[in-house]
């Protein structure tokens, strides 16, 4: 792997991995395969929304590549981003969850002049695959001026003084106008907080885009700084060449989260014989999760993803606080579909009797496994 790639992989965001199949009306996701990870046919499709094609940066600029994997389903293997085909960054195995669509980030701090491809591709465990490409120019980097003035005189063969061309203005910043009265706020979106308003007319001057060029940053008002919608502005000049950010980080989202960070059987898992399931739960909000008793662990058949109990076995989660985990244990007996493929499949807070900030990730699956005939031949 590259050096310089690798040292960034670790800062790679991956934002939220969501399930693509919803829970049913009894919001109960362990009570038929509707809840399985959604398989896809044929390959994944991949698309890079920032940096867009031709785009300009100034040498030592970091440049965010930021892209989705499309179609991604549980048998992704691997997603790879390549800079003139030398690896950037990697990730195997990246779907846990089987999510549909999986976005990804990474920085490429930018060191030298050229032209430079970034690639992204995404792999099937089957070798098929993805791949799109976007060609950027990385620009020498501005030296600064060495006199005040826009002019300068140099001397030709004959001694004589020849006016020189005037210095290339800043392109960091294109002149704009407010065609509308606009709410500013601290970062490209109506989640951000809100920090004050400009009256139509008002002229900005802009730094910066986010990847999706809907809005800017902007300096008002001499130097003060704020993220405005694009449709407000009328521009001055061509943004091309301006820097890409995706801004700071949204506010933290307050309230309970409980997660299931991981599922374990010890095998061999044999037929009429006691096996315990052991899960973690993790409570990623802000705020105390109470005690609740719907935490339910049951059996799924591999092929079909059917459920094979009509009344899994409960237990109770302590109250957590926020960051805080704990450890459920559940006895299971098996004893149905002997020497076929099975997983257990826990959820917590099954039917969604507390308000969670993000209802989707309450469920996790074990590996798979083959149940013994033990005492059932």
């Amino acid at each position: 792997m590259h050096s310089e790639g690798a040292s960034r992989w670790s800062k790679v965001c991956w934002l939220a991995l969501i399930w693509v199949a919803l829970v049913s009306a009894g919001c109960n996701l362990g009570i038929s395969g509707e809840g399985a990870p959604e398989a896809f046919e044929g390959p994944p499709a991949v698309h890079i929304a920032a940096p867009w094609p031709g785009q300009s940066f100034e040498a030592g600029a970091t440049v965010i590549v930021q892209a989705r994997v499309e179609k991604a389903g549980p048998d992704l293997a691997r997603i790879s981003v390549l800079l003139n085909d030398a690896l950037l960054g990697e990730r195997l195995n990246p779907n846990e969850t089987g999510a549909a669509v999986l976005p990804l980030t990474i920085d490429w701090p930018t060191s030298k002049a050229g032209d430079f491809t970034i690639s992204v591709l995404a792999e099937r465990g089957d070798g098929s695959f993805a791949r799109e490409d976007v060609n950027i120019i990385v620009m020498p980097k501005a030296e600064p001026a060495s006199a005040p003035s826009t002019e300068s005189t140099r001397s030709d063969a004959a001694g004589a003084n020849v006016l020189a061309a005037p210095a290339l203005a800043d392109k960091k910043r294109v002149g704009g106008t407010m065609t509308q009265p606009a709410r500013i706020r601290a970062g490209p979106g109506a989640a951000y907080d809100l920090l004050g308003n400009l009256d139509e007319n008002h002229e900005v001057m802009i730094v910066a885009v986010n990847p999706t060029r809907d809005w800017y940053r902007i300096e008002y008002d001499g130097s003060i700084e704020a993220w405005v919608y694009a449709q407000s502005v009328r521009l001055a000049g061509d943004i091309a060449g301006l820097p890409v950010e995706s801004g700071p980080p949204l506010p933290a989202e307050q309230g309970v989260n409980l997660l299931v960070l991981d599922v374990m059987i010890e095998p061999p898992v044999v037929c009429n014989q006691e096996s315990i399931v052991k899960a973690r739960v993790r409570n990623d909000g802000t705020d105390e999760a109470q005690s609740v008793a719907w935490v339910i662990a049951e059996p799924v058949l591999v092929d079909s993803g059917a459920s094979l109990s009509d009344n899994p076995p409960l237990a109770y989660l302590k109250t957590l606080d926020a960051a805080e985990e704990d450890t459920i244990e559940f006895p299971i007996t098996l004893t149905t579909h002997v020497s076929e493929e099975q997983f257990i499949r826990v959820v917590v807070d099954s039917g969604n009797h507390l308000p969670e900030m993000d209802e989707t990730d309450n469920a996790r699956d074990s590996a798979a496994f083959i149940l013994e005939p033990g005492s059932c031949v």
